[in-house]
């Protein structure tokens, strides 16, 4: 007997693993920061009424279903004086929720969340989805009715209400709310259990309504920078560097490092793109030939062979597929420097000293400013310069902190500038480009925004992208490629093209048993 139960001791599996180690660069003063590390922790502690999930279709969360008119969730109100273009109308019922500390949410949390939205700063995003809206009406304790604005034909509906702990913050004090910021008690998979210097720790909401996570804690680790992620991974002190702790110029390193170990990248084509913008100054690039001459000297299909080793793409305009609203009929152009320099002469360039083309006495030089912190962008810029330089366009790079670099580009005081564009909403993608293009370009934009269905929107956008690639305010250098990487036997991990964070559905992760 006895060396039986010896026998049965040494063949008993070892129990499941229910906990994760995470790698992320930069440590936010809040979990709502805008910035990727807070954006991943709130992605796992709160929830949403819908998402969007790994095939970048709408999914119910908090919400019993998705809205539609063919489930009559959705329709459009034609007789209300208030709205003579017609109104959007969308009907939510909430799931037999609670509040991760056991208070129920209801319908008032819905316009709570709205009323906050509404008094949020000009220009944010979160400000932006809340004039998409009219009105949130509470029809009963789960039941909210959302009235979109006069003519609103908003693709992203299901995505505008939100909820908000209305119990915990309506009369909260500035600091409370501060509090709260830091460690929020929301409706997410998991909890903050603790936050010290340096690291989160994160435990399973067991009460969790989409149902009990199956993992039962993450441990979060911040880093100062990029490379020492890296190194973390390949120690192997980190489980998990979701994107864009790593970025896909890492390629060939990732790549070398997952083969035949315990690690997988995971690679995702995102709807976003770096684009090369050009400044408001005329004497620099206000001149469209000039614009033109900079998109054919660029070689960007070799920026793509050779930085990403060959898996993202080149962009045809301001709208990436696989996002539904992307043109795939404008056609690529090519490097042409014989007719980029053609161009530069037609408008009064001549070669001056040291090759750097001039005009009126004023040598063409520039600056390109770039974010700091990502080797990648870095390298594109480089690359550009070079191109740059074949055609007599002597160019500086000037690396800045990103959020100075946002500032200059929206002041327009600049020259050159490689930015990130987002583009997983069309219609929040297009207002971005407002003024900017050309003035039937706007025109076509509002007529977008009332559209009644994609395929109406779609031949608009279409429109609305040979406009912008005829107006050329930037070029198009790169899409942007995801790259997320996770032990092989940990399932569930579904990197989404619309940049969502990787714990968008982090309760469904889980090992595999050994």
């Amino acid at each position: 007997m006895a060396v039986f139960a010896f026998l049965t001791a040494c063949t008993t599996a070892p129990p499941t693993r229910r906990d994760v180690v995470i790698g992320l660069v930069g440590e936010p003063q809040t979990v709502f920061d805008d910035d990727p590390s807070a954006r991943f922790v709130a992605s796992a502690v709160t929830e949403t009424l819908v998402r969007r999930d790994a095939h970048d279709e709408l999914t119910a969360r908090l919400a019993e279903s998705v809205p539609t008119l063919e489930n009559g969730g959705v329709r459009i109100v034609t007789d209300d004086p208030d709205a003579p273009d017609g109104r959007l109308v969308a009907t939510f019922r909430l799931r037999d929720a609670k509040w991760q500390d056991g208070v129920a949410i209801t319908a008032s949390d819905v316009r709570f969340a709205w009323q906050q939205d509404e008094a949020s700063a000009p220009g944010t995003l979160t400000r932006w989805t809340a004039d998409r809206i009219s009105d949130v009406e509470v029809l009963s304790t789960r039941d909210i009715r959302v009235l979109y604005r006069n003519g609103e034909r908003w693709d992203d509906y299901a995505l505008g209400p939100r909820v908000m702990p209305g119990h915990r913050l309506a009369q909260a004090t500035a600091d409370q709310r501060n509090a709260y910021a830091r460690e929020p008690v929301h409706a997410g998979a998991f909890a903050i259990a603790a936050w010290l210097p340096g690291s989160i720790t994160l435990s399973a909401f067991q009460g969790y309504v989409l149902g009990k996570p199956k993992l039962g804690r993450l441990e979060i680790h911040f880093f100062a920078t990029r490379a020492a992620a890296l190194q973390a991974l390949l120690r192997g002190e980190i489980d998990i560097a979701p994107w864009p702790v790593l970025e896909a110029d890492l390629a060939k390193t990732l790549d070398r490092f997952a083969d035949g170990t315990r690690q997988l990248a995971h690679y995702v084509p995102t709807e976003a793109a770096s684009m090369l913008r050009f400044g408001s100054n005329p004497n620099r690039f206000g001149d469209p030939a000039v614009r033109e001459a900079v998109l054919l000297t660029i070689d960007r299909q070799s920026i793509v062979d050779d930085v990403f080793v060959g898996r993202a793409r080149v962009p045809r305009t301001y709208l990436v597929p696989p996002l539904w609203a992307a043109a795939e009929d404008v056609p690529p152009a090519g490097p042409d420097r014989d007719r980029a320099r053609a161009l530069l002469v037609g408008a009064g360039f001549t070669k001056g000293q040291f090759g750097i083309v001039e005009r009126g006495g004023e040598r063409m030089t520039t600056t390109i400013g770039v974010a700091a912190g990502s080797s990648a962008r870095t390298e594109v810029a480089r690359r550009v310069a070079g191109d740059l330089a074949a055609i007599g366009i002597a160019a500086e790079i000037r690396e800045r902190a990103a959020a100075d670099l946002a500032s200059e580009v929206q002041r327009g005081d600049f020259d050159l500038a490689i930015t990130s564009e987002v583009a997983a909403d069309p219609q929040l993608t297009s207002e971005r480009w407002a003024r900017r293009v050309d003035p039937w370009f706007d025109v076509l934009a509002g007529l977008a925004t009332q559209a009644p269905d994609r395929s109406e929107k779609r031949a608009i956008y279409s429109e609305m992208e040979r406009i912008w690639t005829a107006a050329l305010p930037a070029v198009p250098l790169y899409q942007e490629l995801r790259v997320d990487v996770a032990p092989q036997g940990l399932a569930g991990i579904e990197p989404t093209p619309s940049g969502s964070a990787l714990s968008w559905n982090v309760s469904e992760w889980s090992f595999s048993a050994r």
